[in-house]
């Protein structure tokens, strides 16, 4: 069942709540991800904030699913990017408590008790799973690489970078 989500969340008092957050947001309303993006969409978010029992520090397990408008590097024509990303946080207030963390967890340092903004961890999530080079999962040829079908392919080896030096030596 998916509600409204808040703009902005209290993560440790919803982690003292044990609250699971469930819904939709804009990939519009995240303005450092849009910038990499030739479109918009949504993001299907879960997130379940908890305690944990051993460590007493407040968690939040988040999944986020998406298909993230892109361009292949390759052919630069438009692709879609699964995202389905799995995320187990631990919410603390100080670098200082990063050492002592579980290896289960990724440090959310959160340095003050203002409200944080709920699409800023799922716009950080998304941006850490963008591929550095974005290209489709079949095999796509570059825009100059392209011919008709009437073209050919010249079948010769490819011409050595050297071969300029080497001409100069014969001479």
């Amino acid at each position: 069942m998916h509600q409204k989500l808040p703009v902005e969340i209290d993560p440790f008092r919803l982690a003292k709540a044990g609250l699971i957050l469930e819904g939709k947001l804009s990939l519009s309303s995240m303005a450092r991800l849009s910038d990499l993006l030739i479109g918009d969409g949504e993001v299907d978010v879960k997130m379940k904030f908890d305690i944990d029992s051993v460590l007493g520090t407040p968690i939040m397990s988040g999944q986020f699913k998406a298909e993230l408008p892109l361009v292949c590097e390759r052919c630069t024509e438009p692709m879609k990017f699964e995202a389905n990303i799995d995320c187990s946080l631990a919410i603390i207030n100080s670098e200082r408590k990063v050492e002592g963390l579980a290896e289960q967890y990724e440090p959310w340092i959160i340095d003050n008790d203002d409200p944080v903004l709920l699409s800023s961890i799922v716009e950080d999530e998304l941006i850490l799973a963008i591929p550095l080079v974005p290209k489709h999962s079949h095999a796509c040829l570059p825009k100059e690489a392209w011919f008709s079908g009437e073209e050919k392919i010249d079948d010769e080896k490819p011409v050595s970078p050297f071969a300029v030096l080497a001409a100069l030596k014969k001479d």
